[in-house]
C-alpha cells in the first residue's frame, strides 16, 4: 500500500505500470447508502464502502470491468487500469485490471462540487457510472484527445 495525494498519481502509478498514464484519478460507486459517509468515518467504512463494494461487484459481472467500491481509475495510451484505493486516506492498494480502450466507445466526466459523476459506456452498451475527484476530468479530456487522434 502506497499513499499518494491526487497529484502524485499519475507519476507514480506510471513508474507501477511501465508505462506512461496520461491522467488518474480517485473514484467510487455511489449507493443509496453513500450518505452514510457524512455520519462518521465509522459510517463510511461500516456503512457506504461495503454497499460501494457490493454494488462494484455486481457491474464487474455484468460487464468484466474490474471495479471496487473505492479504486482508481488510470488512464494509458491503451487501456483503462483500475487499482483498489482509499480516497479518504489517500491509500493505493493493488492493481485489479484493466478495459481495453478498444472496449470503451464514451468516457465523460461531468463538473460537480468535490467529486465529479464519470460516465463510461462499452462497446456493448453498458453503462458504467461512478465518481471521480481531483484531476477527473482530465480522464475525459485525455480520452477525447486519444479518440480524436
Amino acid at each position: 500500500m502506497t499513499h499518494l495525494k491526487d497529484d502524485e498519481l499519475v507519476p507514480a502509478l506510471s513508474r507501477q505500470l511501465g508505462e506512461p498514464l496520461l491522467a488518474a484519478a480517485y473514484a467510487r460507486v455511489d449507493t443509496v447508502l453513500g450518505l452514510t459517509r457524512l455520519l462518521s468515518p465509522l459510517g463510511n467504512y461500516l456503512i457506504a464502502r461495503p454497499a460501494a463494494r457490493a454494488a462494484a461487484h455486481k457491474i464487474t459481472e455484468r460487464t468484466e470491468v474490474p471495479l471496487d467500491g473505492a479504486m482508481i481509475l488510470g488512464l494509458t495510451a491503451a487501456a483503462l487500469h483500475v487499482w483498489r484505493a482509499d480516497p479518504m486516506l489517500n491509500r493505493v492498494c493493488e492493481h485489479v485490471g484493466q478495459v481495453s480502450l478498444e472496449r470503451i466507445t464514451e468516457l465523460t466526466v461531468t463538473p460537480g462540487r468535490s467529486w465529479h459523476p464519470i460516465r463510461i459506456v462499452l462497446a456493448d452498451g453498458e453503462k458504467i457510472e461512478v465518481e471521480g475527484r481531483g484531476a477527473a476530468h482530465l480522464l475525459d479530456s485525455e480520452y477525447a484527445r486519444l479518440r480524436a487522434s
